[in-house]
């Protein structure tokens, strides 16, 4: 397990820092001319960093500033540098990441590449971002929407009362307007006194069980509280209650060992997500060559674009959940059908973005007909939960067992 997390924290840091350097060469190429020849920057001799003769402010191979800075100041110029760059960027990247991703892949694969932000610089920081997001919120608390997602008799009671009076009122306003039409026939009234006659019906009902809810609340003993399910868990673990199934007794051990403590168990299992997030890209290109097998023109290098676009999107999109989840617990309800409100209908807007944000890359990513990317689209989806589950499964191996 030790050499797994190194080689993913070496793998996150080699695709960090040769990104980082890309940028920073960029960013150094389109400095303005008279930046590039000022005296105070320019040295004179061989490049410190690959001992190519100097000529200017820059060196002509690798593109480093002839002065070497070994100032504190310039520390914090370079990050403000940095900064600027992939804001500048993010201003035409981000909305096509959302609303154009076909032309966004497609443009980056065929080289319109200067004023966009590099597919592996954004999957890096919209994981980065994703984690830090999830961390620092902690999610909702699993444990008070559960205690609250069915609700108490009273309440429920109350609830049915409510609404059997909402529609006594309705019947009673419709009478009082028919009343008012001259075109209202006989049998027309006969029906809205009927429905009115059912309601009231029903609104005696609600008043019965309201009143029987509310006596028995006043005489209930005092509710015992509930334990959280990290609690039960770590009994049940400490117990030997608990069984993996898999890996030997040495990896049950440890997994029983680590669910004692399950908040500890969650951070583990949160880091290892983190560090080993890169594998996500190995997992999805085998589905990507599969459809686009008998394509011409389709390299594997279009795959990985494709792929770091569309999981930067996911991985923000997922942002945006959680501080849903944060605002609003019960916005899991919501999308079940269980309540309604402004958040739930937020949440399923979300959830119902990501098909339609994969139809809409596979078809202008690869140019593809309707049929041919709606087809694409469902398997692309199938493969996409099975590449979740297994990825979920190795995090979640990986962080117990460690």
């Amino acid at each position: 397990m030790g050499e797994i997390e190194a080689f993913g924290q070496m793998a996150t840091a080699g695709l960090a820092a040769s990104t980082l350097d890309r940028l920073r060469a960029r960013g150094a190429a389109r400095l303005p001319a008279r930046e590039r020849r000022d005296p105070h920057d320019l040295a004179h001799g061989a490049c410190a960093n690959c001992d190519t003769d100097l000529t200017g402010a820059f060196c002509a191979t690798c593109g480093q500033s002839a002065h070497v800075h070994r100032s504190i100041g310039h520390i914090f110029e370079e990050f403000l540098h940095g900064i600027w760059h992939f804001d500048s960027k993010a201003w035409k990247t981000l909305p096509r990441l959302v609303f154009a991703p076909g032309r966004l892949t497609r443009d980056y694969v065929y080289g319109k590449r200067a004023g966009y932000i590099a597919p592996l610089a954004l999957f890096l920081f919209s994981i980065f971002l994703m984690f830090f997001v999830f961390e620092t919120l902690g999610g909702p608390d699993i444990n008070d929407a559960l205690a609250s997602a069915g609700g108490t008799p009273t309440v429920n009671a109350q609830s049915d009362f409510d609404d059997a009076k909402s529609e006594v009122i309705d019947a009673q306003a419709e009478i009082a307007e028919a009343k008012a039409d001259t075109d209202t026939t006989p049998s027309d009234m006969a029906k809205l006194t009927t429905t009115l006659a059912d309601n009231e019906a029903k609104l005696s009902t609600a008043a019965k069980a309201l009143a029987v809810a509310t006596a028995a609340q006043r005489t209930a003993p005092a509710p015992v509280k509930k334990t959280r399910w990290q609690d039960d868990l770590a009994h049940e673990a400490r117990a030997g209650k608990t069984t993996v199934g898999f890996g030997g007794p040495v990896v049950e051990e440890r997994v029983r060992t680590a669910l004692q403590n399950p908040d500890f168990a969650i951070y583990k299992i949160q880091q290892k997500a983190y560090k080993l997030s890169f594998l996500l890209i190995p997992l999805s290109l085998p589905t990507l060559w599969l459809l686009f097998a008998f394509r011409r023109g389709v390299h594997t290098y279009d795959h990985v674009v494709f792929a770091l676009y569309s999981l930067s999107f996911m991985s923000m999109l997922f942002v945006v959940i959680a501080l849903i989840a944060k605002i609003d617990p019960t916005a899991g309800a919501h999308l079940s059908g269980a309540t309604t409100g402004i958040s739930g209908g937020i949440a399923g807007a979300l959830i119902f973005a990501v098909p339609v944000h994969m139809f809409a890359q596979l078809k202008g990513a690869y140019r593809l007909g309707v049929g041919g990317a709606l087809w694409r689209t469902a398997v692309l989806l199938l493969s996409s939960m099975v590449t979740l589950s297994i990825f979920a499964a190795l995090i979640v191996v990986v962080g117990l067992a460690d």
